[in-house]
């Protein structure tokens, strides 16, 4: 468990940007407990306010990896398109093939079939970077087929 102090000022100019960095931080953390207590001194009253909390724990979907075997005859002919996609790709930007993508994604975009972006971040081999770079065209291959 983790704990940290706030403390939320009065004064009208203070009090709703002291109110957004609690609530901000509560945003990201998980809430367990508070204890706050009302602070007054010659120069400023405030809420001394102390948190306990737990960091979420992040939960990452297990990418899986498939193997060409796997694939269906649909499949397969999905996974060829993108193959010729990538060939393609690799030529206009003067690169080796596996650097625009490996078979291993490849096979794994053909098996999934993902309909948008979102489902080709699932993929094991796609994170962020390479579903910016590529993902709008790979997705268009897998609508056209």
């Amino acid at each position: 468990m983790n704990i940290q102090v706030f403390t939320i000022r009065i004064a009208s100019e203070h009090l709703m940007s002291d109110q957004k960095k609690l609530n901000d931080f509560l945003q990201e953390v998980k809430f367990v407990k508070s204890t706050t207590h009302f602070v007054v001194s010659e120069e400023i009253q405030y809420w001394s306010v102390l948190l306990h909390y737990e960091l979420p724990k992040v939960e990452q979907e297990k990418k899986i990896s498939i193997q060409v075997a796997d694939l269906t005859p649909g499949a397969q002919y999905v996974f060829e398109c993108l193959k010729q996609w990538r060939t393609e790709k690799a030529e206009t930007l003067n690169v080796p093939k596996f650097v625009v993508c490996h078979n291993s994604a490849l096979i794994n975009i053909a098996f999934h079939h993902p309909k948008n972006i979102e489902g080709l971040r699932r993929i094991k081999g796609f994170g962020d970077k390479k579903t910016a770079k590529y993902g709008e065209e790979i997705i268009s291959v897998l609508n056209a087929v």
